[in-house]
């Protein structure tokens, strides 16, 4: 099986949602597609929704989508990420590896926190 993503445009943002299981690498290779698809839409604001993947997520894995979010900040994107409670990194590595690149993001284990939280 592998990873599959849904694009749906938002009243002043763009929600991605990634479906299935595979590696994470099949996530992160969607990052520039998917800043491309914002910048179609004239959105700057971005909820990705991974509640719906299985993907693990090992040290390295959570740094390269780290690494690779930073795709958002040459895009000028505020992104939330919306994880499963038993995926949520309470310490936020990958979020903090992608803050470091200039990314303006942070994780949430529900949908509604995200919104709120992209639409300040």
């Amino acid at each position: 099986m592998s990873i599959r993503l849904q694009i749906e445009e938002m009243p002043g943002y763009l929600v991605v949602r990634f479906t299935g299981s595979g590696a994470l690498e099949e996530v992160w290779r969607q990052f520039e597609m998917i800043s491309e698809r914002c910048k179609r839409a004239n959105k700057n604001k971005l909820l990705i929704d991974f509640t719906g993947t299985y993907t693990g997520a090992p040290l390295a894995d959570r740094y390269f989508l780290g690494e690779r979010a930073q795709i958002f900040a040459c895009y000028k994107l505020k992104v939330a990420g919306v994880l499963g409670p038993e995926r949520f990194d309470p310490q936020g590595f990958g979020e903090l590896v992608a803050q470091n690149r200039g990314v303006t993001v942070r994780a949430f284990t529900n949908v509604e926190d995200a919104k709120k939280w992209l639409l300040e």
